[in-house]
């Protein structure tokens, strides 16, 4: 079981060596276009020293738009029975699978995140002191936010039933989650306006990755309670794994 599986990673991280290239320039582009924008435009708006604050965020929010393309790619091959039904067939149980599936997702969107920590430095330079930023912490919460969307991945695929409903998911879930989840301000400034709206934000696992993400940059203070954020992440990613797990075995009437 153990060699199926890292026979299956080292297949499946061959085919991302292929497609790195492309996958980091889309990547950087859109960290770097945002992060230039808001260290560099917005201050002349009056919002000072905004850059620090925005770069946490673009670490995190690579990690959704990848699993938004993971999204799309795993509905394709269901939808149409292609590679992901040859996997059943080996002789694994079906969670193996999927568990390797959510390793392989996890390693991905690090590797996405972790090219976004040099983009960002040559863009904020002075702005961005190295020797602030707790590394340890800035690690732990790459792993568990790319753990958990790798999970929460499983749980979207059981509710879309064609490729031409991943959109509409995106679109009605995924971006109003990232937006609204502190994507721009944290979760103190919108409870400070408005206490119920701080309450609805922190239905958002994106609350909790971007509290913890500025926690590891800017310090604790005026954000959410670091192992707080943790905790909720990889609770998420046990209750949504398993669920989505379950949902696309009855989907896909898999004993």
């Amino acid at each position: 079981m153990i060699k199926i599986f890292w026979a299956l990673m080292r297949t499946d991280l061959k085919l991302l060596l292929t497609q790195l290239k492309d996958k980091a320039i889309d990547a950087l582009l859109w960290g770097g276009m945002t992060l230039i924008v808001m260290a560099h435009v917005m201050p002349a708006l009056g919002l000072k020293n905004f850059g620090l604050f925005q770069a946490a965020t673009i670490f995190i929010g690579v990690v959704g738009f990848e699993i938004y393309h993971q999204l799309f790619l795993l509905v394709m091959n269901i939808e149409h029975r292609q590679h992901l039904f040859y996997l059943f067939t080996l002789p694994v149980p079906i969670w193996v699978v999927f568990l390797q599936k959510i390793v392989f997702y996890t390693v991905n969107g690090l590797i996405l995140s972790l090219l976004m920590i040099p983009l960002s430095k040559i863009i904020l330079w002075n702005q961005m002191d190295l020797t602030t930023i707790a590394w340890g912490y800035l690690l732990i919460i790459f792993v568990v936010t790319c753990f958990f969307f790798s999970c929460f991945l499983l749980l979207l695929v059981s509710h879309a039933q064609k490729t031409d409903q991943v959109e509409h998911l995106f679109m009605r879930l995924m971006f109003p989650l990232w937006f609204l989840g502190g994507f721009q301000f944290s979760w103190k400034t919108v409870y400070d306006l408005n206490h119920y709206v701080g309450y609805v934000g922190l239905i958002s696992p994106y609350t909790y990755a971007h509290e913890a993400a500025r926690v590891s940059v800017l310090g604790q203070n005026g954000f959410l309670p670091f192992w707080i954020c943790n905790t909720v992440l990889l609770v998420g990613s046990v209750v949504f794994g398993t669920i989505g797990y379950w949902g696309i075995k009855r989907k896909l009437d898999l004993a």
